[in-house]
């Protein structure tokens, strides 16, 4: 019971008592003074009596006694009227009935008013002729005292309604400042650190003074967490000179993507020496070295933008390396020679022109040429850099890394007119890979929900989204092909048991079209809307927040769930599990991989585990693909994940 409701029921109680003691009081005073009246009434009536029939006693005439006691007992205030003479023989007596109409029995019994007499002496002179008695008739006693308690009952009604309501509104008021207490409890469990006015009641001032200290408190404490986390996570990936990733973080976010189980497309490694840092430093200065380096990074980082899950990263010095996925190898030549190009154009201040060597490896199947038959990407790379310094006619040297796959040599036009064309006969299937929740310490485990994934297939080829999906996004086609996604997913409502994962691309939410097509699905279809969890990329948010706010505020409303996958690739990610409505965060793979004997991995995921349980946010690993890693993580804190050590995608749902 609220305490407000306990205030309101012992207010209520209290006004009760007095209300009920009060008539009683009422009705035991009007009780005494009717019965004083009556009893004077009685025996005035008697002393009345026995004056006026004094002479017609005395010539006994009964005729004219009776006469006269008629007269009186005629009114109807009394019970009886008896005339006895001198021997104490009744001569005449004049009875009413007790009956008391329109006042209930239970009234009657509980005032119980007694019916007071009174005697006169009825004489001539000295000489004594008899007696006259009367009594009152307490009925209309009862009459007036019940009328008296009815009224002030209904004025006790009216008054308590009257009060209740002052009440309701009174305590509404009083006890707002518990209700503002209340929601920055839930606001701070949301992440939300809220401060309210402080109100005019001390004890509640002093309540609401030690909440916002603690809000201020907690909220100090929550962002210096998120803030060293953010920098610890920057210091270990990321190059401090030009803010790319560090050579530690593109190695093994490239040998994640190399090894991931959805990877089987083609892909490109350039490895580029820019001319010597250490002479420029020497001739210009530190800073001007430091200005050196930031414009290739600025000028690498523009030009790799247009490639979705492309990588850049400066090794050491002045060498660089980039990794495009889903590229096409007439791509990777045209953009080999432009960036050398575009280098070789740039003024460099100093006194020597800096020379620029680019060695470029193109892998037609990533998979199956560097995950299958090991093949070393970054030594293949190494070695084009050296062919590249050597070769006399320029600077750059292109190789392919094995004889390509049909599938891989699809040139941009080939892509783009294959895909338009599934997108027209909608040639897509899908297959669904379970999530495992941890249930105890053990390696134990239950299904959480099963994650959506889409292949493409066309005369007879069945392409992996990990191929065609970049090539998609670079095209512009991810809102058309999210849609049809969606629709099929409510199409196939009664075959998906449980809770179903779609990944949504970053492209698909900038679309108005396709934000206000989810929510009509989501609003015609609330069952299967609170079974569905919407997956959007980590770094989506560097782009496009506010429109990830605003797609996460339509998904909440139809209680579905929101999850960010690949978290950690970026920087300044820890903080959006403060400010977004989150259910879930999968950590990207590439901590997955190395979380076994990697401290600084470790670090990380116990790091994350701890911040998103104080905001009731489940983390989950992607890509496992061994015991030992499962085991760790489990040690770790990690409260699911998925990966091919714990299932293989199906083509229907696995059920829990």
């Amino acid at each position: 019971m609220s305490l407000q409701r306990r205030l309101i029921l012992a207010i209520s109680l209290l006004l009760i008592g007095l209300l009920a003691a009060n008539m009683v009081v009422s009705v035991y005073n009007a009780r005494q003074n009717i019965y004083q009246q009556l009893e004077v009434h009685a025996q005035d009536t008697a002393t009345s009596l026995g004056f006026s029939i004094s002479q017609a006693a005395l010539a006994k005439d009964t005729a004219q006694v009776r006469l006269m006691v008629d007269v009186i007992f005629d009114r109807g205030y009394y019970r009886r009227i008896a005339y006895h003479d001198i021997e104490g023989n009744e001569i005449i007596a004049k009875d009413a009935p007790d009956d008391i109409a329109n006042v209930p029995q239970w009234f009657t019994d509980w005032v119980h008013i007694p019916a007071p007499s009174g005697r006169a002496v009825v004489s001539s002179g000295w000489f004594q002729l008899g007696e006259v008695e009367v009594v009152s008739h307490p009925g209309f006693a009862y009459r007036d005292i019940w009328r008296s308690f009815k009224e002030q009952l209904w004025l006790f009604l009216a008054t308590s309604v009257l009060c209740y309501g002052l009440l309701g509104i009174g305590l509404k008021y009083i006890l707002r400042p518990l209700r503002q207490v209340e929601q920055q409890a839930e606001a701070i469990s949301r992440r939300e650190f809220l401060q309210f006015p402080l109100p005019k009641i001390p004890e509640l001032k002093s309540v609401a003074l030690a909440m916002n200290r603690m809000t201020d408190k907690v909220k100090t404490m929550f962002s210096h967490q998120v803030e060293l986390n953010d920098r610890l996570h920057q210091q270990l990936r990321t190059d401090e000179v030009t803010g790319l990733s560090n050579r530690h973080d593109f190695d093994e976010r490239l040998q994640s993507y190399i090894k991931s189980e959805r990877t089987a497309n083609a892909g490109v490694l350039m490895l580029m020496q820019v001319g010597d840092l250490q002479a420029i430093n020497r001739h210009g200065g530190r800073e001007e070295g430091d200005v050196y380096l930031q414009t290739i990074a600025s000028y690498l980082k523009e030009n790799i933008e247009g490639f979705p899950g492309a990588m850049c990263s400066r090794h050491s010095g002045a060498d660089f390396a980039v990794f495009i996925p889903s590229i096409t190898t007439d791509e990777s030549k045209h953009l080999m020679e432009e960036f050398y190009n575009d280098l070789q154009a740039m003024e460099w201040n100093g006194e020597h022109i800096q020379s620029i060597y680019l060695g470029v490896i193109y892998a037609s199947d990533l998979s199956e040429q560097v995950g299958k038959q090991q093949l070393n990407l970054l030594i293949a790379a190494d070695t084009a850099l050296n062919q590249a310094r050597n070769d006399q006619q320029g600077g750059y040297h292109w190789q392919l890394l094995a004889n390509a796959a049909d599938q891989a040599m699809l040139s941009a036009s080939q892509w783009s007119v294959l895909i338009k064309e599934a997108l027209s006969r909608q040639a897509f299937d899908f297959k669904y890979q379970p999530i495992w929740q941890v249930e105890s310490s053990s390696s134990e485990k239950t299904l959480m929900f099963n994650e959506m994934l889409t292949h493409l297939s066309m005369d007879g080829e069945d392409y992996s989204a990990s191929v065609f999906m970049p090539m998609a996004m670079r095209l512009q086609l991810m809102p058309e092909f999210d849609r049809q996604v969606i629709d099929a997913v409510f199409k196939a409502e009664d075959k998906l048991k449980g809770d179903i994962c779609i990944n949504i691309s970053t492209a698909a939410l900038e679309d108005e079209g396709f934000v206000e097509s989810v929510e009509q699905h989501l609003s015609s279809n609330p069952d299967l809307a609170s079974r569905l969890i919407f997956e959007l990329p980590a770094n989506s948010l560097s782009f496009v927040e506010q429109v990830v706010r605003d797609f996460a505020a339509v998904v909440k409303r139809y209680n579905a769930k929101l999850s960010l996958h690949h978290f950690g690739r970026g920087t300044a990610e820890f903080a959006y599990m403060q400010s977004l409505p989150l259910d879930y965060l999968k950590i990207d793979r590439c901590f997955i991989q190395t979380v076994v004997e990697d401290l600084d991995a470790q670090f990380f995921v116990r790091s994350l585990v701890t911040i998103a349980q104080g905001c009731d946010v489940t983390v989950l690993a992607e890509g496992v693909e061994t015991e030992e890693q499962w085991r760790k993580l489990i040690e770790l804190g990690i409260e699911g994940g998925q990966g091919y050590w714990l299932g293989r995608p199906q083509k229907t749902p696995v059920s829990a």
